[in-house]
């Protein structure tokens, strides 16, 4: 199959579980963040100082990365590692299996548009880490490709390594050291609770692109469109489904000449079209993308420091 045969059923559910974001967080960007409190929920810094945490890792029929989580002790139940949503998801079915009491409804924020989600409260215990009872959304298991989704507001105040050579999410108060010319460091910025890489290029231009675990492909804005294709490109059309219910029409081609922190990745297929979050971070006019798991993937390891604003990447042995 080649990379514009992508199956576009396939590409319909990738964003599902991807860029979730509740009602009532600041948007600014801040060039260097100080150390950020842990939100209601969060995971410990862990049993032992400058502790890690090492949890195997399975994949969804997506491709995406999951981690088992306990909810309220009961489990574990396989969670999408989501670093594009700033809040944590509990299948609405599952909830009620649990008999979680259904909260106050909330606007929650996909790619495509925002829903009104009811909410609940739970403690998740990830490894050895259970965080205190704080807020979850809950949407439907068919809307989120799964059982849970794993967010930022649980695990975003350490650092999140993404081990797809041993198969391991590793969760911990610093990056782990990887000796050797394979690896490199992005600085990043934090923006909405997230990482904002700064050091993504196309043909020279700068790129705003984020890392977004929750989705298996990659989708970039029109202004990154206008960058690198003339007329004659010969497009795909493919839906775009956000968990909370809408539905865009994107257009997909081979995107040339992507560089991600110093190196150049090779020619891969990715959906165009300006999603409601691009809108929300004020994107359509600058080039952005978010980077899915069909990137991240091909690298052996990604760490996201978010204590130290960094991105890391570990690249296979022979790639250089």
């Amino acid at each position: 199959m080649t990379p514009l045969q992508t199956d576009r059923r396939h590409f319909a559910a990738l964003l599902a579980g991807a860029a979730l974001w509740p009602t009532g967080r600041a948007l600014a960007i801040t060039p260097d963040p100080p150390p950020i409190a842990a939100p209601s929920g969060a995971l410990p810094a862990g049993p032992a100082t400058g502790a890690s945490t090492s949890i195997g890792s399975g994949l969804d029929w997506s491709s995406r990365m999951t981690a088992p989580v306990l909810i309220e002790g009961q489990g574990p139940f396989p969670f999408v590692v989501d670093t594009g949503a700033n809040r944590t998801v509990i299948a609405a079915e599952l909830a009620m299996k649990l008999g979680l009491p259904e909260g106050e409804l909330e606007q929650l924020h996909g790619v495509a548009g925002m829903q009104m989600t009811p909410t609940a409260f739970a403690s998740l215990t990830v490894g050895d880490r259970t965080g205190r009872r704080g807020p979850v959304s809950l949407l439907p298991s068919g809307a989120i490709g799964g059982q849970g989704l794993l967010g930022l507001d649980r695990i975003g105040d350490q650092c999140v390594t993404l081990d797809f050579r041993a198969q391991q999410l590793v969760i911990g108060a610093a990056a782990p050291r990887w000796a050797g010319s394979y690896e490199v460091a992005v600085h990043a910025r934090r923006r909405d609770g997230q990482l904002t890489m700064i050091d993504a290029d196309l043909m020279g231009v700068s790129v705003t692109a984020f890392i977004d675990s929750g989705s298996d492909s990659t989708i970039g804005n029109m202004a990154l469109r206008r960058l690198c294709f003339d007329p004659s490109v010969k497009w795909l059309k493919v839906p775009v489904i956000s968990a909370t219910g809408q539905t865009m029409e994107a257009e997909m081609a081979d995107l040339p000449n992507l560089r991600v922190g110093g190196f150049k990745l090779p020619d891969w297929p990715v959906a165009f079209v300006d999603l409601h979050t691009f809108a929300m971070w004020g994107l359509t006019e600058r080039p952005a993308i978010l980077l899915g798991m069909d990137v991240l993937s091909r690298f052996d390891r990604v760490s996201l420091d978010f204590a130290r604003g960094q991105v890391r990447f570990r690249l296979p042995q022979g790639s250089i």
